[in-house]
Formats: C-alpha cells, sequence, structure tokens
C-alpha cells in the first residue's frame, strides 16, 4: 500500500503537499515539516485556549471532558448554540438565503455547477484539500464560474480532536492548494461537522480565517445510508417548510447542503427553484456584505448585488480545460482517487446536540477511512 502523495498527472504541480492516504483513509497532515513549523511558529501560542483534545471511544463516540450542560469552551457541536462574534451562523437580513455546498470538488459537483450557471446562481464552495488535489480541474470550475471558496480542512476530520500543530497543516496546506489551483487565498473556513471550540477558534483567527456554520441543514448525505430516516421526500418537505416560513423570519438563514453523490446534487436542483422564488439567494460572504473573501483584491458583490459575479478571479491555467469534465453517474462515492476507486466522506452532521452528532462525527472519519484503505489498496 503506498502511503505518500498521489495527485493527478494532469496538474502541473508547484508545491509539494502531504501525503493524501494513510492506512485509514484521508490522512491528516504530517506536522514535522519546516513549512508547518513556520506556520505555527507564527501564532502566538501562549494565547491558546487550553480546551481539551476531545479523545474518542473504542466504539467511535467521543468522551466529553466537561460536566453535563457545560461548554466553558464554546464548542459549538457540543450544543449548536454556543457562538462567538467572529462567527457566521446565519444571514443577518430577513429573507436572504446563503447557498452553501460542502465536501468539493467532486465529480458531482461539475453537474451543480452547470446547473448554478444556467440561473447565474453564486453559492459559498467548502472545498477539502484532499478534494482538490484529486480533481483539480473541478476545482477550477467553481473557482472560474465566481462562486465563494472556502476551507473545509485538508482531511475532514474533527478539529476538535486534532492537536494544535494538526489544525494549523489542516488549515494552511488546503489554503495552498486553492491558492495554487484557484488563484485565491480564502479568508473563511467550514470546520467539518461543525466541529469547533474557541482552541480552534483562536487558531484559526491568528492564521486570519474566520468560521462560517450554518442554522439549517438538509442532511442530505444521510440519504441512502443504513439506517437513516432521511429521504428526498423528507428533504423536499424541509424546503417547503423553510419556504413557508419565510414570511414570519426575522432573519435569514445559511443552509447546509452538499456536492457529495448524485442524490445530493440532484436534491439541490430539485429545490432550488422555489427556493430562488421565496428568498434572496446568494454566497455567504455576500449576505454579510463581505466584499473581501479572499486575501486578494477581489471584490464580491454585495448583498443587493448578489447576482453580479465578482470582479476578477485569477485561476491558474496549468491543468486541462474544465469544458470537458462530466458528472459521474454513481451515487455512493465522493471524488475519485489515482486508481479511479471511489472515495466516499461521510458530512457534516447538524450539531443540534452533543451526543448523536459527535458520534456522527466520529462514525463519518471510521467510515471514511475504511473506504479510503480499500481504495488506496490499488494504489
Amino acid at each position: 500500500m503506498s502511503t505518500g502523495p498521489q495527485y493527478p498527472n494532469n496538474f502541473n504541480w508547484q508545491n509539494t503537499y502531504p501525503p493524501l492516504f494513510d492506512s485509514l483513509g484521508w490522512a491528516v497532515p504530517p506536522t514535522n515539516s519546516t513549512q508547518v513549523a513556520t506556520w505555527w511558529a507564527s501564532i502566538n501560542q501562549t494565547q491558546i485556549p487550553p480546551a481539551p483534545v476531545i479523545q474518542f471511544d473504542a466504539a467511535g463516540d467521543p468522551i466529553s471532558p466537561y460536566p453535563v450542560g457545560e461548554n466553558p469552551y464554546c464548542d459549538w457541536s457540543l450544543d449548536g448554540v454556543c457562538s462567538r462574534p467572529g462567527d457566521t451562523v446565519r444571514c443577518p437580513t430577513k429573507g436572504v438565503w446563503g447557498l452553501t455546498f460542502d465536501d468539493g470538488p467532486t465529480t458531482f459537483g461539475s453537474q451543480l455547477y452547470d446547473f448554478l450557471n444556467t440561473t447565474q446562481q453564486k453559492a459559498s464552495l467548502w472545498y477539502i484539500g484532499v478534494q482538490v488535489a484529486q480533481n483539480p480541474q473541478i476545482a477550477q470550475k467553481g473557482c472560474a464560474a465566481g462562486h465563494q471558496i472556502g476551507i473545509h480542512t485538508w482531511s475532514h476530520h474533527p478539529l476538535t480532536s486534532l492537536t494544535n500543530e494538526q489544525i494549523v497543516a489542516e488549515l494552511k496546506w488546503t489554503e495552498l492548494i486553492i491558492k495554487e489551483v484557484c488563484g485565491v487565498t480564502p479568508r473563511y473556513f467550514r470546520p467539518p461537522y461543525g466541529d469547533y471550540d474557541d482552541r480552534v477558534r483562536f487558531i484559526a483567527e491568528s492564521l486570519g480565517y474566520l468560521p462560517v456554520i450554518w442554522d439549517l441543514d438538509t442532511n442530505d448525505w444521510e440519504i441512502g445510508t443504513p439506517n437513516s430516516t432521511v429521504t428526498t421526500a423528507t428533504e423536499d418537505a424541509d424546503f417547503v417548510t423553510w419556504i413557508n416560513e419565510e414570511p414570519t423570519d426575522t432573519q435569514g438563514h445559511i443552509c447546509l447542503q452538499h456536492e457529495l453523490t448524485q442524490i445530493t446534487v440532484n436534491e439541490a436542483i430539485k429545490n432550488l427553484p422555489a427556493l430562488q422564488a421565496a428568498y434572496k439567494v446568494m454566497p455567504v460572504a455576500s449576505c454579510i456584505n463581505d466584499r473581501h473573501p479572499y486575501l486578494e483584491s477581489i471584490l464580491f458583490p454585495t448583498m443587493d448585488n448578489a447576482a453580479l459575479p465578482p470582479n476578477s478571479m485569477p485561476i491558474n491555467q496549468s491543468a486541462v480545460s474544465v469544458s470537458s469534465i462530466s458528472p459521474s453517474t454513481s451515487a455512493s462515492g465522493v471524488g475519485s482517487n489515482p486508481s479511479g476507486a471511489s472515495v466516499s466522506v461521510a458530512p457534516a452532521s447538524t450539531g443540534k446536540s452533543s451526543a448523536a452528532n459527535r458520534s456522527k462525527a466520529s462514525s463519518a472519519v471510521v467510515l471514511l477511512a475504511l473506504v479510503a484503505a480499500v481504495a488506496s489498496l490499488s494504489l
């Protein structure tokens, strides 16, 4: 089994990135490199909140270090409520909908981007570093379309389960590969599973990133998984409910969706027209009126002009044309590794309760590890 970097041979990579896979699946980047040490040294380490690294038991469930009902380090995934002033949880303006898709870039995402383009709809796309490494042309397609690109970490592990240095590596390597492929440096990140606390916040903010979560969750990733009660019908019903509630809303929303499978993409395409008729739909950067979601001088439209594209998107042109990319028809995987085998990742849970959602997060990591390990056997 190979555990070193495996990248497509149709992209002229200028940087050397961490391994994509280890024996368990998508690999957390190593921290013993000069590059990670440099990033780590840029942080005031004495000020990092002493929140503990969350441990998991043999069943894959988190072991809470806090007394019942206590959340001293504002861990959002513990209660789905606690947030800090720098967190973005919802669009603040009534009638505004933050459209977001996690876990890209994927082959299914290519079809989604095509559909969004037909209605001139922009969204926030949260990219995983390993996925960008495997699907650089699809990443470019999303970037070139003018969507807001954000960081979803390198390997999609729960951040509170990682060491300080591992958190740095997860965020910065993803930033670097997005910069190489798309030419932009994101200022926003979305923690996998909504799993972050004051320790993660401080490290991320020290590196220049602000967190974006959600207040509505489709749970679309669960459709078709064993023992799940989520179906296309229940997701459709959720959208009907949210649309009917708009007249009495006092704030806007940010909704969690995924470009994970053919099913999740089909659901997004099916429900978007009705959503657009009820809400003003836009990327998160626009809904909070941040015209600068990147370090580069790229101006995003404000909430009032959200249908307009950014002023420029400097895309790396070293990859093959994205025009020939077609979506996969499989509904059971996301992305591909160099062997052509499908690799699955279970996405974020709703974050509305502690035990259930942390358990989902840990189970998702186990599922991802098993599938990716099998796929990498042929490498």
